[in-house]
This record gives structure tokens, C-alpha cells and sequence, in this order.
């Protein structure tokens, strides 16, 4: 089953404001095995009206009226069939797309993960697991947080706990391997908690460090984790089958200045040959990679540098006047999916800087893709104001549109410099199935598996879903 976004509908007259909010406005199921489909309903005023479409599909009220209920009978015509239902309120209505796929359409799954906490979840590097955790709070105010894994390829859900927060209070699912070790950020003591598929805790360490480091991402062997500890300054970090080193800083920081900061390892390939970073002072968020080749991991270097200009200028802010590096190059902040599977792309966004008549620094942003093969940058202009979110190894580009706070998406392709419209129409063409508006944030290496975002159907928030082929 598939859904789209919430949309109102309404209509002012003199008496009273008329409107009807759905929590999904479009939806598909498959042709058979189906489970009832709930939609939450607002209006004003608060009795509605329901206009049935074709007889194959069933739209019921639950009793307390909030929720409207689509069951669908099995789809034996051959065909795809689609019919519409009308939601009416007063003067204002909405309308609701209801798709079927034939039941030899077996092409992919779409599923909401809308019981993970607001902060999301992650998905492994081949797309074997998503995992996050749900929150509840009872009547104490006392938190309690539920680990969760799914298996994409079998359905199978893994929950544990509850904890109580004053053991860990869970704040963010940072990565997931495909051995199905869940990687949360405990924001009560520190650090993560790692927990596996048999609901085994451990919390990672650092050794000879004081301070506990935190996990960003892995490869797909579970080899390879990468991520940062804050000892002094943010050090970058590479645990190589448990082991851990610190890896090589450069030199200087992104404006050609000493550290103050330091670096953080963000990424890594799933193939595990290519670990990607974010230096953290201020908004300077300079992006930067090492190469992996198993052995030793190379210097690393500044993401896009062969379009990466420093211009020396002098600007007069709260500090007085002074000299300041202007920088021309790449950023990324704490995105774990920007690289492509096998480390040949790096989606990334390209930041120009000058000093503004007023005397501050004025930024133009445009998403962009570093080939780390060629060591070349595609700066993609067609969109603006925009961010580049993650890249495939053939060279198709997720773009988001925006740099904070994105709810909209397009795809790209690198190769013939083509737009290849927006993220939802691109999956209904691909993989035959209607998702939410929202963003690409990761395609597995074999293109079955895709993990992203979509605003909530309230509008407070976001909820993440994936795509994976049918059951097993």
C-alpha cells in the first residue's frame, strides 16, 4: 500500500470557515492480500458526507468519526484500476485517488515508518534493515523508548523494550548495518547504544579515549564504521573489525586557517573505499574525503577541489575589522547517505561567498556532484537555491530543493544533464507505485531498496518510508 501527502480543501463563507484535512489525499494498494487503510479526517464543520467511488472499494467511518477506513477487494479484471472518493464537508470537499495495482504487479513495497520517533530512522547499506525507535510517556511524564528493526526483505519487526529514559534516553537513529546492529543516540548519558537483532545492548567505545564516541555510518560488510569522538576538538574516526584509529585531519581547516573545531566522519561507501566528513566551525561545514583502500587510508581532501577558490578580503563585523578567507567550495552537515554505493559519486552543495554591500557575507548555494574517479564537480544550476542529497553509481542525482527544511525533491541525471522531473513521478515511472512528495535520501547499490522523507500528514514534522521489493 502507497500513499500521497495531506492537502485541505476549503471554503469561507459568511457563517463559518468550511475545510476538509486529510491525512492522504492519493493512495494504491496491491491486487490482493491487502490490510484496511485508515485516513484521518478534519472538518469544520464536523459532520461529513462520504461519495463512494466504484463498489471494489469500501469507505467507512470508525465511530468516533475521526478516520475514514479503505478496504479494497482483490483486483481479478487484469488491469490496474483507480476510482476517486469525495469527502464533503458543509460547502468545502476533498478528493481521495484510490489506486489498485493487478495482482501480478509485484514490482515493490512502499511503507511508512510513521511509528519512529520524529528524529527518523536509517536504513542499511544494502537496504536489508530500517531501524528507529518509538517514544511514549505516561502519566508520570516519564519517557520510554522502543528499539526497532525490520527486516525489508521478510516484514519481520524486532521491537525492545521499553527502556525508561533514565537508562537511555534514545534521541536519534544514527546507522544500521546489514547484520541488523542498530546504531541510537543515548542524549541522557552520552555516546549510542548498539543493539542487534537479538536485542543484545552494547555502547561503543573508543579505546584511549575518556569520552564516548558516536557511530555515523558503516559499510555493507559491517567492516568499516566511521564516525567521531570529542576529545579537545572533533576527531574523525575509522573502526576497522572493531579496531579503532583517528583519521589524518588536513592541514588547515576550510578557510586555510588553523583548527579550532576539527572534523567529523560522516559517510562511508557501502563498499567501504570511500569515508566522507564535515569540519564543524561555525557554518563553514567544509566537506571532505578519504580514500580507503584497505590497508592505509589516504590524506584526505577537500570535496570539489578543483572549483574550490579562497579569496583574502577584509570585513568589518563585532569583531572590528580584519582579514577573512572567503571560500568558494563544497559543504555538507550531518547527512550519512550523500555517497554512492560503490564511492564513485559524492552528493554535495557548492557554496559561493562574497561580501554584500551591507558588509556581510552573502552565500549562493547550488547542489552539486564530485566524481572522486575524475576528481570533478557538476555544479547543477537548473534548480537555484538547492542541495545535493544523494547520487547513484550510474550518475542519477536526488536533488533537494532548498537548503533547510526540505519537503521537495528532483531527479538528475549527471550523464546528459537532464531533468528527470520531480522524486515522486520519477518512482511511479520506475517501480510503478504512487509515494509521497518528499526526498530521495538513499538508493542500495542494486536499485531495489530506497529509503526517504515526506512532511507528515499534520504538518509538524516528518516521517520516513522505504521501498523494497515484495515479501518473501
Amino acid at each position: 500500500m502507497f500513499l500521497l501527502s495531506s492537502l485541505s480543501g476549503c471554503v469561507k463563507t459568511e457563517e463559518t470557515f468550511h475545510y476538509v484535512k486529510l491525512s492522504q489525499v492519493a493512495c494504491s494498494f496491491d491486487g490482493d492480500g491487502n490490510t484496511p487503510l485508515a485516513i484521518t479526517v478534519e472538518t469544520s464543520p464536523a459532520a461529513y458526507e462520504i461519495t463512494p467511488g466504484d463498489t471494489w472499494v469500501k469507505a467507512e467511518k470508525s465511530e468516533e468519526d475521526n478516520t475514514l477506513i479503505l478496504t479494497v477487494a482483490d483486483n481479478d479484471t487484469g488491469a490496474e484500476r483507480s476510482t476517486v472518493i469525495i469527502v464533503t464537508a458543509g460547502s468545502a470537499s476533498r478528493e481521495i485517488t484510490v489506486q489498485q495495482l493487478t495482482r501480478d504487479n509485484r514490482n515493490a513495497r512502499y511503507r511508512k515508518l510513521d511509528t519512529f520517533s520524529s528524529m527518523g530512522g536509517a536504513m542499511s547499506p544494502s537496504g536489508k534493515y530500517v531501524g528507529g525507535f518509538s517514544e511514549q510517556v505516561d502519566e508520570n511524564n516519564m519517557w520510554y523508548f522502543t528499539p526497532i528493526i525490520i527486516d525489508t526483505e521478510t516484514g519481520e519487526k524486532h521491537e525492545f523494550g521499553p527502556y525508561p529514559q533514565s537508562l537511555y534516553a534514545l534521541s536519534e537513529a544514527n546507522a544500521i548495518t546489514d547484520q541488523g546492529l542498530l546504531f541510537i543516540s543515548d542524549g541522557q548519558n552520552g555516546g549510542q547504544i548498539a543493539i542487534d537483532l537479538t536485542g543484545n545492548i552494547f555502547i561503543p567505545e573508543a579505546a584511549g579515549y575518556t569520552n564516548k564516541p558516536e557511530v555515523s555510518q558503516t559499510s555493507s560488510d559491517g567492516k568499516y564504521w566511521v564516525g567521531y569522538i570529542q576529545a579537545g576538538m572533533f576527531k574523525p574516526l575509522l573502526w576497522t573489525e572493531g579496531t579503532v584509529a583517528e583519521l589524518p585531519m588536513p592541514a588547515l581547516n576550510y578557510r586555510n586557517e588553523e583548527f579550532w573545531a576539527g572534523v567529523l566522519a560522516r559517510g562511508i561507501s557501502a563498499n567501504g573505499e570511500i569515508i566522507y566528513g564535515t569540519s564543524w566551525e561555525n557554518d563553514d561545514c567544509g566537506m571532505l574525503y578519504w580514500k580507503n583502500n584497505g590497508t592505509t587510508v589516504e590524506e584526505p581532501r577537500w570535496v570539489g577541489d578543483d572549483i574550490r577558490r579562497l579569496t583574502p578580503v577584509i570585513v568589518e563585523d563585532w569583531m572590528g575589522e580584519h582579514e577573512y578567507n572567503l571560500v568558494d567550495g563544497c559543504i555538507c552537515t550531518a547527512e550519512i547517505t550523500k555517497v554512492s554505493p560503490s564511492g564513485k559519486w559524492i552528493a554535495t552543495t557548492y557554496r559561493k561567498e562574497e561580501v554584500g554591500s551591507d558588509g556581510f557575507i552573502a552565500y549562493v548555494q547550488r547542489p552539486a556532484f564530485y566524481n572522486t574517479e575524475t576528481e570533478t564537480t557538476t555544479v547543477v544550476e537548473d534548480y537555484g537555491e538547492a542541495t545535493g542529497m544523494h547520487v547513484t553509481d550510474d550518475g542519477i542525482a536526488f536533488i533537494g530543493i532548498g537548503t533547510m527544511f526540505i519537503t521537495e525533491g528532483k531527479v538528475y541525471d549527471l550523464n546528459t544533464g537532464t531533468d528527470l522531473g520531480n522524486m515522486a513521478d520519477w518512482v511511479a515511472e520506475n517501480y510503478g507505485i504512487i509515494i509521497p512528495g518528499g526526498v530521495i535520501e538513499y538508493i542500495s547499490a542494486d536499485g531495489r531498496y530506497i529509503f526517504g522523507t515526506s512532511v507528515n500528514a499534520l504538518g509538524g514534522g516528518f516521517d520516513d518510508w522505504y521501498i523494497a521489493p515484495p515479501l518473501q
